[in-house]
């Protein structure tokens, strides 16, 4: 057997289910071409042409997983990369060259690179490489020359073996990869694309390349000084389009019968009942008796014989239309609804006994899985990096444990919410429990788990839970909470009321120099009754008192 036509039992069931994971990925023209079909037989193929011609291309799938990228992708700005050589750390900044020799940083060559394969195919795969250092060069020159990554499609990884090596570790003992290199023409432009095939064979003193061209034939061979194959896979257990794909086919065809339909039913035609029988011979209700045509019209009138029905125009029923759309957006809902599910089963397909511990220390969601399978593959590709410098300095990658679909309005229409039903609940046990929920939501996706830790001993430690500006001048209005109480619950220092008596105290005296009449028309501080002014004011405009302010007498009254 050729070593092209060797494929993994895996490859042979899932390559079919890639090709439609990919034009879901992709859309365009070509998801139209590949997945429109026919309403039926009796839909010509002139009809058909046209219909595909203005076919729309829903994306409504794509959009959904999208929005799961963005959601681990705003998060990796929180990602810990600490340790490593120095070429490691500026190469992860993008300096160097960056980790793929075009000045990315590894938060985008992960973020853009990596991230939709594994969503929407799930698997990706990423070599680690490394120049060849020329023999010229200075060793500055060659100090600054440093491993890269490049991806491989899941289409291209062809077959593998693992096993497990004297270290107890399960690692890639052979590993089979296709290439698509351009032939260059007489004017060094590329003219055609050519398969090229690399056997990697992992041997107890290194790892064994053979390159072999699209016929089969071996063209070259090298081997590299490491331990292990440098090549990781990222991979889930299955792909989030899995229960996604015929949906998305389903609703661009729907959407498609939709358009066709309503533009053949856009044209209304007019229909005038005929006095007799008519011949075959004769002409149409749309030519007068002498043939010429009859113009019919918004705008013209139209004569018919006594005891006919009235001539009109009639069109199709807009009840198919009204079904469709409806079943247009249950589609989407179930998008929407069979995303999230696929969510909370996806998990890392190689678990490594750390990514295991961290799950059993919290791992709340899918989002939180596919970032630990991140995690877990960029630590082998700092281990392949320094594999390459010899270093055994390894960075120490930490992720975040918690991501979030929600956008910032939701988060907070749902803070609001526990915040009404919080305040309802007599327990201060439950009002704590609704209050660690809240401070979840708001910053949960912000801090690490010790920050977050911190947070809730903090609402446990509190004396009071509602701290509102608003809540607290109220009750002290009305005598249910002293001043000292009212300023720790607004998280003042305690030290703070005796100076603001003082102070309280001051401006008294500063009112009372500047005001002849004390009282309720003066310092509102000193009133027994804070509406007392009001009181004044209203009964100083009765009828009872005269335009100076004073009571009237009985005679005045008269």
């Amino acid at each position: 057997m050729s070593i092209t036509d060797s494929y993994h039992p895996e490859y042979l069931q899932e390559m079919y289910n890639w090709v439609k994971y990919r034009y879901i990925m992709e859309g365009g023209d070509e998801f139209i071409d590949q997945y429109l079909k026919k309403f039926s037989g009796r839909e010509s193929a002139s009809n058909f042409r046209r219909r595909k011609e203005i076919t729309p291309v829903t994306s409504f799938s794509k959009s959904a997983i999208v929005d799961v990228k963005n959601s681990i992708f705003q998060r990796m700005g929180d990602i810990q990369r600490i340790g490593g050589s120095k070429a490691y750390q500026e190469v992860i900044r993008g300096e160097r060259g960056g980790v793929d020799r075009n000045r990315s940083s590894m938060n985008y060559f992960i973020g853009m690179d990596v991230l939709p394969e594994l969503l929407f195919l799930g698997k990706i795969g990423v070599y680690v490489d490394m120049p060849v250092v020329a023999r010229y060069l200075t060793i500055a020159e060659a100090a600054n020359v440093n491993p890269y990554f490049y991806t491989y499609p899941c289409e291209d990884i062809l077959n593998w073996n693992y096993d497990f090596n004297i270290n107890n570790e399960l690692v890639l003992t052979s590993l089979l990869l296709r290439e698509r290199r351009y032939k260059l023409n007489e004017y060094g432009l590329p003219s055609e694309l050519i398969d090229y095939y690399k056997l990697f064979k992992l041997y107890d003193d290194g790892v064994r390349v053979e390159e072999y061209s699209t016929n089969g034939e071996l063209e070259s061979s090298f081997n590299l000084e490491l331990r292990r194959i440098p090549f990781v896979l990222f991979e889930i257990d299955q792909p989030l389009t899995k229960d996604i794909a015929n949906h998305q086919i389903a609703l661009m065809n729907l959407e498609s019968s939709d358009i066709g339909y309503t533009l053949k039913a856009n044209y209304p035609f007019y229909t005038e009942q005929q006095g007799m029988a008519t011949s075959s011979h004769l002409k149409g209700p749309e030519n007068n008796e002498d043939g010429s045509e009859i113009e019919v019209g918004g705008n013209m009138g139209r004569g018919y014989s006594k005891g006919l029905e009235r001539p009109g125009f009639i069109h199709p029923s807009s009840e198919p239309l009204k079904a469709s759309m409806e079943k247009q957006q249950h589609l989407k809902d179930d998008i929407r609804t069979l995303v999230n599910l696929a969510l909370t089963n996806v998990a890392s397909k190689f678990s490594s006994a750390e990514s295991k511990e961290m799950d059993e220390r919290g791992l709340e969601s899918g989002l939180s899985a596919i970032g630990l399978v991140l995690e877990q593959g960029e630590r082998e590709l700092a281990y392949f990096f320094h594999q390459y410098e010899k270093d055994t300095n390894i960075p120490k990658i930490i992720y975040p444990t918690r991501y979030s679909l929600k956008t910032e309005r939701e988060r907070l229409e749902e803070v609001n919410s526990l915040s009404e039903q919080r305040d309802k609940v007599p327990s201060k046990k439950c009002q704590k429990i609704i209050s660690k929920k809240m401070a979840n939501i708001l910053v949960g996706t912000d801090v690490n788990a010790s920050e977050l830790i911190d947070i809730y001993s903090e609402i446990d430690n509190a004396g009071y839970l509602s701290s509102t500006a608003k809540d607290i001048h109220g009750d002290i209005d009305k005598g249910l909470v002293s001043l000292e109480t009212a300023s720790r619950a607004r998280g003042y220092n305690p030290k703070e009321v005796e100076q603001a008596k003082k102070d309280h105290a001051e401006r008294i005296a500063r009112i009372q120099a500047a005001q002849s009449n004390a009282g309720a028309r003066g310092i509102t501080d000193l009133q027994v009754d804070p509406d007392d002014s009001v009181k004044e004011k209203n009964s100083s405009q009765s009828p009872e008192f005269s335009d100076t302010g004073t009571k009237k007498t009985r005679g005045e009254n008269k």
